[in-house]
């Protein structure tokens, strides 16, 4: 029922070999600016995420109380968080330079 609304809504187009008309889609600005803020905000995310995971990496290690397991476990985490965060800060300038080129 819900599907004959939505193509009853739509008309189909007179050009082209589109099967719905450009009205019934969603229509959204994607400039440069708009696109570099998005990604921006995404890579701050995951930016903060991985601090997040290197701060309790940290804590693991110093509460690890000479378990030499738990201490290898914390030293690969600690390792592992700050890969993430040079990936992440290498994506955002390397979306930056690109989107400069736009």
């Amino acid at each position: 029922m819900l599907i004959y609304y939505i193509s009853a809504a739509c008309s189909t187009p007179t050009s082209g070999n589109a099967l719905i008309g450009s009205q019934c889609l969603p229509q959204a600005s994607a400039s440069p600016s708009n696109l570099g803020k998005i990604f921006i905000i995404a890579f701050t995310i995951i930016g903060g995420i991985a601090l997040l995971f290197l701060v309790i990496a940290g804590l693991r290690y110093i509460f690890a109380r000479g378990n030499p397991e738990t201490i290898q476990k914390a030293k690969n985490q600690i390792q592992y968080s700050l890969i993430g965060l040079i990936i992440a800060a290498m994506a955002a300038a390397i979306v930056n330079y690109v989107i400069g080129w736009l």
